[in-house]
């Protein structure tokens, strides 16, 4: 018994490939985003704590987005890369990171200097890997 036509389309399209590497990553961004939030949760936020569930975030941001662009560019049928203007720059993936630390560490006061040098770091991380 043979394959029906559909099925040896996905099997043989790297569309589909691209449709399971995205799938995949907005679950894996959606699951750290949702352990990223149950800190917010505990009475007594634990800042590292915050800081590795922020880093593993970041890096699935940057995965499933990457692979956003890739299906997209193959839905579409581009074969260049996406135009920097709609790339996130770093400099706005810092001011959200710092502004998720403070918001998940329950918006303590004077620590907005060490929320913008850790979302630096974590940035800086997060492309690194």
């Amino acid at each position: 018994m043979g394959l029906a036509p559909t099925e040896l389309l996905e099997e043989t399209d790297p569309r589909a490939d691209a449709a399971r590497d995205y799938r995949s990553a907005f679950a894996d961004f959606a699951r750290k985003a949702r352990e990223a939030r149950a800190l917010m949760a505990s009475a007594n936020p634990d800042r590292q704590a915050i800081d590795a569930a922020l880093l593993q975030l970041e890096k699935a941001h940057i995965t499933y987005n990457h692979s956003r662009d890739i299906l997209a560019q193959l839905l579409l049928g581009f074969s260049h890369r996406p135009e920097p203007h709609l790339v996130q720059s770093p400099a706005n993936r810092v001011r959200e990171i710092a502004e998720l630390r403070w918001e998940l560490a329950g918006r303590p006061e004077g620590t907005s200097e060490d929320d913008w040098y850790r979302a630096e770091e974590i940035v800086r991380l997060a492309e690194a890997a």
